[in-house]
């Protein structure tokens, strides 16, 4: 079998680890990335690392919890959302409220309205499609 280079790579001290992987993205369309931005990575305890994987994995199950939700009556979870925002139980509603959240419903779906306001559906996506440092200020 023919040794390649990621079978030594692991191997590396920290430093030379983090030049060599400065020296592969530059040789990505000559994009220059500091070796000190690749240590810090490189140098992360465990911990901080799992912990950003469990907090992904926390919101995924918010995420399908929500999409099975949504997809079963998605009046009732636009009116349990908007209840939340508004900070109306519904267990105690009062007549006027209720007529609110009904009318605010009516409302949403001749709007073709997002769950989210569109401001933060926007910074999103630029934030997505440009990278953080070019969107915030």
């Amino acid at each position: 079998m023919v040794k390649k280079y990621y079978d030594e790579f692991g191997k590396l001290p920290l430093a030379k680890m983090a030049q060599s992987m400065s020296d592969m993205t530059y040789s990505y369309h000559e994009t220059k990335v500091p070796t000190a931005h690749y240590k810090k990575l490189l140098d992360k305890s465990f911990e901080e690392i799992i912990e950003s994987n469990i907090s992904i994995n926390l919101v995924d199950t918010y995420f399908k919890t929500l999409k099975t939700l949504h997809d079963e009556n998605p009046k009732w979870f636009m009116q349990a959302l908007l209840c939340l925002d508004v900070k109306v139980r519904p267990s105690s509603i009062k007549a006027n409220e209720y007529q609110a959240l009904e009318l605010t419903y009516a409302k949403f779906l001749e709007d073709k309205s997002k769950h989210v306001a569109p401001a933060y559906i926007s910074m999103f996506e630029n934030i997505r499609d440009n990278g953080a440092t070019y969107n915030l200020e």
